[in-house]
C-alpha cells in the first residue's frame, strides 16, 4: 500500500488513469507470470509412499503445496494489472 501511495503521489496529475505501468509492478508481473509457467510444468503428481496406511498428511504429499502455490502465483499475476 505504501509503494502505491508512492506511486500515486508521482504521478503527474495525481489522478488513475494514463500513467501506464509502474517499473516495480512490470517487474512483478514477468515474475510471477514466469513463476506460474515454470510451477504448472513441475506440477506433476508425486507416487504415494509406500507403508503409510491410511493416514497420509500434508508432508505426504507435496504436490498439493505445489498447487496451492501455483494457485498463489495465479491469483498475483490477475492482481498486478489491476493495480
Amino acid at each position: 500500500m505504501v509503494y502505491m501511495a508512492v506511486v500515486m503521489a508521482t504521478s503527474p496529475g495525481h489522478g488513475h488513469g494514463g500513467s501506464g505501468i509502474p517499473l516495480l509492478t512490470g517487474i512483478l508481473l514477468l515474475y510471477f507470470t514466469a513463476y506460474v509457467l515454470a510451477t504448472g510444468a513441475r506440477l506433476v503428481p508425486v507416487p504415494a509412499a509406500a507403508g503409510t496406511g491410511g493416514s497420509a498428511r500434508w508432508g505426504d504429499r507435496p504436490e498439493l503445496a505445489r498447487a496451492c502455490r501455483l494457485c498463489m502465483g495465479v491469483a498475483m499475476v490477475a492482481m498486478l494489472p489491476a493495480m
